[in-house]
């Protein structure tokens, strides 16, 4: 009987905690909704969002609907993710109350979040018909076009954005953005150097590097990619960046350890491994660049990129015909596509297509600008097309910015020789020496020139010069020398001096 009698205190006594926080809470106690909604606010506000859904939950079961419950219900699930859902809440809040200043708003940034751009854009005209002047309506609106790619009207959003908060600096980077989209570089420097500057973060930083890469400004753009990763060593972008800065650079050794670093912070995606696998490309590692194309298509199976420069890859390793069946399987790529393009370059090239694949190595040159590889495969075509002169001025173009890159040399060298050039490749060959003084192909090819000049002009220094070269090669790797006959002739010349 006790245990009855406390258990009826029990609930009366928790009835009226409940009736006290319903009229601390209700602003209008004629609508007991609003007692949830505040609580609910509470929760939200603390981030204990399952305990605020569950309570706007209750608030629904009550006869008379509240646009406030369902506001809220929508925020709950677009801060969970539950994009879906939030929309459903806020389409269903605007459907009682079309005239709150926040729902449109709302509802715009879930809908283009969830890829709805066209219902976003509606979303934020009806937010500025109920609220106009915001500031963040603007920022949406340009966002969901944006996604569109309809940049120039983007860019009119963002502006109006700033203009009606001049410290809204994310819609004054997005405005910086669409400008490097559009073309318009100086008008997004002077935006992109005040951020950089005045509100220096990972994002503004790192946008400026790019802007600076764009502009071919390299120094500067290494020196804020770094600074990005002062703010954030874990910006994945920042790395790819950098990887394609050192490589253009010449500055091998730089670039690859920044996708290694990359890869070492858990930062793999099919980006890291497609990025990685065209700067392999750069240096003509073909077996590494077919690896990471490959990883880059266990990540994104069927992503037409990624096998357009798989099938490069495996063009140039002479597999024409996996190449091309790779290419026969595209279908959304063209020669606007500089994998697509350069890809079906070095096919027809080794079809003996020459003309074509100039044409469309040259198409694609300043696409992808620091690409080295493409001087050479023109300058190749031209030495098969017997015309040396462009052979010529194509190799010297790659030497430009061969770097550390030997295999420029060693080819440029094979022609001269082809073309019995001896001296010209004999002083290329030097010049790659100094690269690497230790270099086996190197060293091999500067005897054989070597031993070709000596006789034509005899001379003991050179000879004693071009023995010396013989030598330090036994001296690194005996079974690696391949001209011990040549190497006996010069001994017995100078034997019966």
């Amino acid at each position: 009987m006790f245990d009855k009698i406390r258990e009826i205190i029990n609930r009366i006594l928790n009835l009226n905690k409940t009736l006290d926080n319903y009229k601390k809470e209700a602003v209008v106690e004629a609508l007991p909704s609003l007692a949830y909604v505040n609580r609910a606010k509470k929760c939200i506000d603390r981030g204990e969002f399952d305990k605020a859904k569950k309570i706007l939950e209750e608030a629904m079961e009550l006869p008379q609907e509240d646009a406030l419950v369902y506001k809220y219900l929508g925020i709950v699930c677009d801060k969970t993710g539950r994009l879906a859902e939030a929309i459903t809440a806020f389409k269903k809040s605007a459907n009682i109350n079309d005239a709150d200043k926040e729902i449109w708003r709302f509802l715009g940034f879930a809908l283009m979040n969830s890829n709805k751009c066209e219902e976003a854009i509606e979303s934020f005209e009806n937010a500025n018909k109920i609220n106009p002047a915001n500031t963040d309506v603007f920022a949406g609106w340009g966002m969901a076009l944006m996604k569109l790619k309809r940049y120039n009207e983007a860019h009119e959003k963002f502006m109006e954005s700033v203009r009606l908060n001049r410290y809204n600096f994310m819609a004054l980077l997005l405005a910086a953005i669409m400008e490097v989209r559009t073309g318009q570089y100086n008008e997004a420097e002077a935006k992109l150097n005040f951020l950089a500057n005045v509100n220096p973060n990972e994002t503004n930083t790192y946008e400026y590097a790019n802007l600076k890469y764009i502009k071919k400004d390299y120094d500067s753009a290494i020196h804020y990619a770094k600074k990005a990763l002062e703010f954030n060593p874990n910006m994945l972008p920042v790395y790819l960046l950098l990887g394609k800065l050192y490589a253009i650079k010449g500055d091998k050794k730089a670039s690859l350890t920044a996708y290694e670093t990359a890869k070492e912070r858990k930062l793999e995606s099919p980006h890291l491994y497609f990025d990685w696998a065209i700067t392999m490309q750069m240096y003509e590692n073909y077996e590494q660049a077919k690896l990471y194309f490959l990883k880059a298509l266990s990540f994104a199976p069927g992503e037409e990129e990624a096998n357009a420069g798989l099938a490069l890859t495996e063009a140039c390793l002479g597999n024409i015909d996996e190449a091309e069946l790779l290419i026969k399987n595209i279908k959304s790529l063209n020669d606007e596509n500089y994998l697509y393009a350069k890809a079906t370059a070095v096919i027809a090239m080794y079809r003996n297509d020459f003309n074509t694949a100039i044409t469309k190595l040259k198409n694609i040159q300043d696409k992808m600008f620091f690409d080295n590889t493409i001087n050479l495969f023109i300058a190749v075509c031209y030495d098969e097309l017997k015309d040396i002169n462009n052979a010529k001025e194509y190799y010297e173009n790659a030497l430009l910015s061969a770097g550390d890159n030997l295999k420029v040399y060693l080819k440029y060298a094979d022609f001269l020789i082809k073309h019995n050039d001896y001296e010209s490749a004999q002083r290329k060959l030097n010049r790659a020496l100094k690269l690497n003084e230790n270099n086996i192909d190197v060293l091999n090819k500067l005897f054989h020139v070597g031993y070709i000049l000596v006789k034509e002009k005899d001379s003991e220094y050179n000879m004693k010069e071009t023995l010396a070269i013989a030598d330090k090669i036994i001296s690194i790797d005996n079974e690696a020398f391949l001209y011990p006959e040549e190497r006996e002739d010069l001994e017995n010349i100078l034997k019966n001096r």
